[in-house]
Parts: C-alpha cells; structure tokens; sequence
C-alpha cells in the first residue's frame, strides 16, 4: 500500500489518530483498514443526493443494448487533499501512517464517490451512474457503441480502473437498481421477490401462524384478506385434523402472489426513508428491504437463504449479525451511500456497533469490518413485530445460493486471529481439552449457541457471572473468546496466574498483561490477590506513602509542653530541650549519654524554667531507663515516646536539633560565640511576631543590637493572639501536607501483619497486632519469635488472609498497653529516634533490645 500510494508514514502532530484493523484475505495476503467509528461521528457529510429510480429507469424507453461498468477499488481511486488526509492517520506497531486516498469505512465516502463519478459522465446522453456502477444504454448498436467508447475515453484519461469480472458489455437485459432493465422495459428483479415464491410450505400449524403474521403485517393493502386466508385460518383451530388440500394450496398461492405485487411490493425511491429488517432462525437468515409511504412501512424486496452447516454452530448474536451483513450485501444497491436503520430483534446486539473492535467476538470483528461501508443506524425492534423477517428466516428460500464465501473469509480471519495470538499450539491444545472437562464452561458454550435468555434471573446460575459480557463471547476451535481474549477454564487459572506474575511485576502491570489475551470472571481481583501474597513482592514493596498530619495541639503556656533530643556533633554530645509553646532552646553540652548526667542537665534547665507538665522524647536507652522513669515521677511529669524509626513524631525537637547545629558550625566557621548565636536566635521575633524569650519570659533579651530602655520593660503578651495564631499556622501546615497524603487502614488486636525492616528497607518479618493507641497510630507488635516491638502505622503492612501464619497465637486478653504517646508531625526531621524501651512478654520474660533495633 505503501509502494501504490495508498498510505504514507505520518512522523508530524495529528488531530486524530484511529485504531488498525487487519484482515487476512483467502489468498493469505492482508488488507489494512481502519475503525473510523469515532471519527464518522464528527464527519460532515455532504448528503449528495442520489438519483431516484424514476429519474434513471424514465431515460430507458427504446433501448435495446446495454452495459453495466463497476469501478475497482474505487474509493482508493480518489486522492484527499492534505487536510483530509491528516484525519485519516491510524496506528500501527510500526508507527502512524495516513491515507492518501479515500479509506473504506468513512460514512461520507460513497455520497463523494458518487458525486465524482457521477460528474465524469452526466454530460454523455444515454448513460447514468448509481455509486461504483456505471450504465450505458442506446436504442441502436451503433449509438450504444458510440456512447460505450466516450465512457472508456474518460475512463482511461482519468485512470479510473475497472473490475473486468463485474463488467458487462453489450448485453440484452441486465440488472441495475434491483430492476431488470431489457428492450422490453424495466421489470422487476425476480430474485427480489424469490425468497417469496420459495418459501417452504408450512409443516405445522406453527408455520401457518408465523406466516399468517407475516400477511396480517401487511393486511391494510391486501383485498379481501379474510377470505383469501380462511382455509389456512381453519388448519388453526384446534378441532380441525391437520390436512393440506387444494384449498389450503390455492390459499397459500394467492396470498404469496399478493405478497410481492402492487400494492404490498413497491418500487425503490432513492428519496425515501429505508429500513432493513433482518432475522436470523436455528438455521436460516430472513431480511426485507422496507422504505416508508404514508407513515407506513411496505416491502421493496425480499431475501432468505439457509445457512451452512458451519453457520449453524455460530453463536446466535453472531447469525443475528450474519443475517444483517446479508441484507446489507443483498440490497447493496439499495442501501449504500445513505444512511439506513437496520431492526433487529436481538437487544445485546446494538452496543457492539459503538464499541471498538477488539472488544467484540472474533467472528463479529469481520462481519463487522463487512459492514463498515454501509451508514448503519441499528434499533431493537421485539421479535413479535419483526413478522417478515421472522417468517423468511424460518421457512428460507431452498433454492437461494448458500453464501460459503462469507464464510470461508469468516473463518479465515478467525483462524489469523487466533494464529497470532501469543500462545503455543500445544498450550491452546490443552485449554481445548480443558474447556471440554470444565462443566461451567460446557453450560456457557451451550448458551453462547442457542442464545441468551431474555433476563439475567432465568439465565442458569453457573453461568450468570457472563451476564454483563454476554455480547462479547463468542466460540472457535473448541475455545470460548471474549473478544479476542481466550476465557480459560478453571483448572488452568493458577497455572495462569503464575505465568502472569513470573516476572514480578505490580498488579497495575499485571493486569494489563492479562488484558491482552486471557479472561476469567473476577480476574482482577484472582491478580491483586496473587500480587499481595507473593513473599517476594511483600519482601520488597516500596515503604508506605505518608498519612495525613495529626499536629500536636498549642499548649495554653509557655514551658507546659517541652521536646528532648540528642545528637553528636564533631565528637562532641549534645541535648537539646524546647518549648512547644515558645519555641524557646536550651543547648547542653555533655560529657556523658547516660540517663545520670541527661537527668543532671535536665534538672538544671528544670531549676531555671520550672518542671513542664509533658516532656516529649524518642525510645532511646536514655529515657527508657527506670532511672529516668523514677525522675519523672519525683519531678512529676509525663514522659511519652514516639515510634521507633518514626522521628516525625517529635518533629519539634529534631527541627531544634537542626537549628542548634546549624548555629554551631556557623559560629565555629568564623570563630564566633555559640552563646551569641543563641542569644540572637532567641531574641529574633518568629512567625507569630513576636520572638522566643518574649513568648516564655514576657520580655525582650537585650542583645547585639542598640535598644530603648523603655522596649525591655515587662510587657505583657496576649498569649490568646499568639496561641491563635500558631493553630492557624498549624491547620495550614495540615491542609498541605494532605494533598499528598492518605490515611492507610486502621489495623485492630488479633491482625496478621508485615514489619518493615528499617536497615534494609525489606518486609521480612511477621506479627501480630496486640495492642493499638487509634490517636497517635502506634500499635505493639509479637513478632514470631516473640519479641514485642512497637511501630508506627507506616511501618506496617495487613498480610493477606490468605498467607496469615497460624503459628502466631491470637490475643485473648489486653496484657499490653500503649504508653500515652502523641504521634504528629511538627516538623520535617531529618535525625532519626532511639529504640523503644524493654518490654515484658505475655510469659514474663524481659526483652531488652539493643541500642538501635534493625528488623
């Protein structure tokens, strides 16, 4: 196509872009194609109108020789201009390629081919043109001929290339426009109303019923009907013995002869509204071409054939659909370059022909691409008012050809699909063998064949989890397709399922994968599932996103609520305390880490600002001495802890910690005094306005700067202003930190869960929730070995019920609680916390953890 010009490699910026469909030819050669569906839609068309029968058949009268020119790949006859051609970019695995000239499937190309056509030879007396078909008459073989060359001289001169097998020179009498055109005139096309004159006598007084309804559709236009149909009325009733004799002959003979003259059976007006109505039986296919007159809708031709027996294993919605592709190929020359409504009586139907076309049924994608030229406007008409086609498909015309060319390029096109398809023949010969021994499945093929019920209730219980997909399955070679994707029985989804998560991927990518080629009911859920409980992914997932700030609240004074922390500095140990309030710092230089000389240092600050209420530290071996737990209680304060690993709890301190570092190698830099760094820090007014010695001593510290005697007299603070101020600072702090940020599922006593382990950033080992404090998201964890760990929410992940270790005892009691611990973010913080405190186990043992705990 590329070497004809037909398309072109597209490299610039499109405004659309549509998808690929390629169908495999019976010569194994493929056709390319697009879906332009989405693209029909926002498509002006030109609505060129069509010559009406009266206006073609009216130039006719004295001809005596004609012929019937058709057009070969016309479409890809015309060239589009660069605008057009950008619109017609479609998506390759190769790249993006356009059109160059006019694609099929486009819903204004016909109406614009016929206009092109039509004006190379509407100046040329005896000849006329209907879409791809062009006829020339004369009433002498010298006019015909003269006329004939004029036509070929165009032809030639505008290259437009012609279909030697469809061409026909110098005939008698020809088809066009569904007439029989001759000498004597334009006549009716018998094989219009063949399917009529054909039709199987009726066997039961069901057939007599359905062909009856069929007559009383059309009764307003039949003379004396109830007397022309008594003797067919009386093999009804009930009482009556079934008997065909000569009166039920004769009957049956005068209503079909009724059935396709005037005035039931009308003559084609291109200027009227047309409807097809197709129906497809267990074995047969019925269509009637319907045009409106008078508000009501009358027969212009009829149509029936029987299918093969390879159609007759179908699906129903695939003969359903193969019954519409029928009419529209019987009636083509009715039908193409305008917009006709299509009734059918088969309701999951109608949303294939807006979905795209790797989402539907193998067989249904080609007859579908058949279709693609035709201006469809599908509608659901209920089966019981559909009387011709009904009739026609049940009792089809047994001398009708069967169509096995529509069904050699159907399976033809299946049987490239399912070649392609990413799977071994020996793998497809065992989901063969296993969709026989599946009894789910068998029960499914079995309704896939002979049709839906008309409601989910009365569909079989084993199979209504296919409800909602019904229309997108289909049968091939023993193997049930949704789409284009195998539905693989049970016996072989774990075995799928391990293939889709061989290469560990996420569950996102997982899906996606399975997207491509297999489906199950619930698939989804079977792969997020498979994905939580594999042991590696657990071991190696990513840590947890961060959950929304719960900030710790504004103390009501100064020095009620204060922080600790350590750090190490240049070899040197330092301990840091500030007030939640003020943010007031108090740097200690130390000499020894011990629980004995942080007490010392903290009852000195304590002796010069007084005992706080709450002091705020991390688990270090410091603080969870029962030294410091007997200071506490003498000096009467609360002493809470954060989360191992989780220093943002303590934020307030660790930003102090950075602070006080800062200052110290800043002031060591230029040989300056730590003490007047500090002394400047703590005179320099914050956010709130007002600086960290006003907010504790009620004063300004007199400092580097020249002051006025009168600025450092007492001043009384409106500590309600300043209080409010910092919470409005708080709730705008929290309001940015939660756009990023999502709480994760409270856990509850008894939970199996994952600890992350913090020196190799893995999900190694297990527990059990025992004890839980909601406010702070602290919980205590028994690990397998039976150590008691405390970890924040973040460092936890839910195992999977179905990979829960049942060696792990289930709480019965509370034997351990929370310490009052308050778990908010103050701060960024980038030193980590201590180790959590000993703990005793429920059978009394004392575990003491180590400095630092690494799981």
């Amino acid at each position: 196509m590329e070497r004809m010009d037909v398309i072109t490699r597209v490299d610039e910026p499109t405004d659309w872009v549509s998808s690929l469909v390629v169908v495999m030819k019976k010569n194994g050669q493929l056709r390319v194609c697009l879906d332009p569906r989405d693209l029909n839609r926002a498509i002006k068309r030109e609505h060129y109108q069509l010559p009406s029968r009266a206006e073609i058949t009216a130039h006719f009268a004295g001809a005596k020789y004609f012929s019937k020119l058709d057009a070969s790949s016309g479409f890809w006859q015309i060239q589009l201009d660069d605008e057009s051609s950008k619109l017609c970019t479609f998506i390759t695995p190769y790249g993006r390629y356009k059109f160059l000239r006019l694609p099929f499937g486009i819903c204004s190309a016909p109406e614009v081919y016929h206009k092109i056509v039509h004006q190379l030879f509407a100046h040329i007396p005896g000849v006329n043109t209907m879409m791809d078909d062009v006829i020339v008459w004369g009433t002498t073989q010298q006019e015909h001929d003269d006329r004939l060359r004029e036509v070929l001289s165009i032809v030639r001169k505008m290259n437009l290339k012609l279909n030697k097998d469809k061409c026909e020179f110098n005939v008698k009498k020809l088809t066009f426009i569904g007439d029989l055109i001759s000498d004597q005139g334009v006549q009716p096309d018998p094989k219009k109303v063949s399917a009529i004159l054909n039709i199987e006598r009726p066997k039961c007084r069901k057939d007599v019923q359905r062909f009856l309804g069929m007559i009383n559709y059309q009764g307003k236009f039949i003379p004396d009907l109830s007397t022309k149909s008594a003797a067919l009325r009386h093999l009804l009733d009930k009482k009556n013995v079934w008997t065909w004799d000569h009166a039920q002959e004769d009957a049956w003979n005068q209503l079909k002869q009724a059935l396709i003259q005037e005035p039931v059976l009308h003559f084609y007006d291109s200027k009227k509204p047309t409807k097809l109505s197709a129906d497809a039986s267990k074995d047969g296919i019925g269509a009637v071409l319907l045009q409106q007159y008078d508000q009501d809708w009358v027969p212009i031709a009829y149509a029936s054939r029987s299918m093969t027996d390879a159609e007759t294993r179908y699906a129903q919605i695939e003969k359903e659909l193969l019954a519409i592709t029928y009419a529209c190929e019987r009636f083509h020359q009715y039908i193409y370059g305008q917009q006709v409504e299509v009734e059918t009586d088969h309701k999951p139907l109608i949303p294939l022909f807006v979905k795209s076309l790797g989402d539907c049924p193998l067989r249904i994608q080609r007859l579908l691409i058949r279709v693609q030229r035709y201006d469809l406007k599908v509608l659901y008409t209920p089966g019981k008012y559909m009387y011709t086609a009904d009739t026609l498909s049940r009792a089809v015309d047994p001398k009708a050809e069967l169509n096995a060319e529509t069904e050699e390029d159907i399976r033809v096109y299946v049987n490239a699909i399912v070649k392609s398809m990413p799977v071994t023949s020996n793998k497809r010969n065992q989901i063969v063998e296993e969709t026989k021994k599946d009894d789910q499945l068998q029960e499914l093929l079995g309704i896939i064949r002979d049709g839906w019920p008309e409601t989910k209730q009365q569909c079989p219980v084993r199979v209504r989890e296919y409800w909602n997909i019904r229309s997108e399955l289909s049968e091939a070679d023993g193997i049930i397709f949704k789409g284009s994707k195998i539905v693989v029985p049970t016996t072989m989804r774990r075995f799928m399922l391990n293939k889709i998560h061989e290469g560990h991927l996420g569950i996102e990518k997982c899906k996606k994968r399975a997207r491509e080629v297999i489906y199950w009911p619930r698939i989804n859920t079977d792969i997020t599932e498979m994905v939580q409980s594999c042991t590696s992914c657990l071991m190696y997932r990513p840590k947890q996103q961060a959950e929304s700030l719960h900030p710790h609240d504004v103390p009501n004074r100064p020095w009620e609520k204060v922080a600790v922390d350590l750090f190490t500095l240049n070899n040197r140990e330092y301990m840091v305390i500030v007030d939640y309030c003020s943010q007031f710092i108090e740097v200690c230089t130390m000499t020894s880490t011990s629980s004995k000389a942080v007490i010392n240092h903290m009852k000195a600050v304590f002796a010069r600002h007084g005992t706080p209420c709450e002091l705020m530290s991390d688990n270090g071996p410091q603080f969870a001495s029962q030294e410091f737990q007997s200071f506490a209680k003498e000096w009467d304060f609360h002493h809470t802890t954060s989360s191992p690993y989780y220093p943002q709890s303590n934020g307030l301190a660790e930003n102090a910690v950075k602070i006080v570092k800062k200052l110290i190698l800043k002031s060591q830099h230029r040989g300056q005094d730590i003490h007047r760094a500090l002394q400047v820090y703590r005179s320099s007014p914050l956010a709130c306005g007002k600086s960290p010695a006003e907010l504790l001593y009620n004063r300004r510290l007199r400092s580097n700067l020249p002051m006025l005697d009168s600025l450092l007299d007492n001043q009384q603070v409106n500590t309600r202003s300043v209080r409010g101020r910092k919470e409005d600072h708080k709730v705008k702090q929290k309001e940015r930190f939660d756009k990023h940020a999502r709480d994760l599922s409270k856990l509850k006593p008894g939970d199996h869960v994952i600890l992350q382990d913090m020196k190799t950033n893995t999900w190694s080992k297990r527990g059990i929730v025992r004890s839980v404090q909601d406010r702070n998201r602290s919980y205590q964890i028994e690990t397998e070995t039976g150590e008691i760990r405390r970890r924040n929410r973040r460092h936890l992940r839910p195992v999977p019920r179905q990979q829960q270790a049942e060696s792990i005892p289930l709480p019965t009691q509370d034997d351990f609680e929370l310490d009052d611990t308050a778990e908010a973010t103050e701060q960024p913080a980038s030193e980590e916390s201590s180790t959590t405190s000993s703990t005793r186990t429920r059978s009394g043992r004392v575990i003491k953890p180590p400095d630092r705990l690494n799981l």
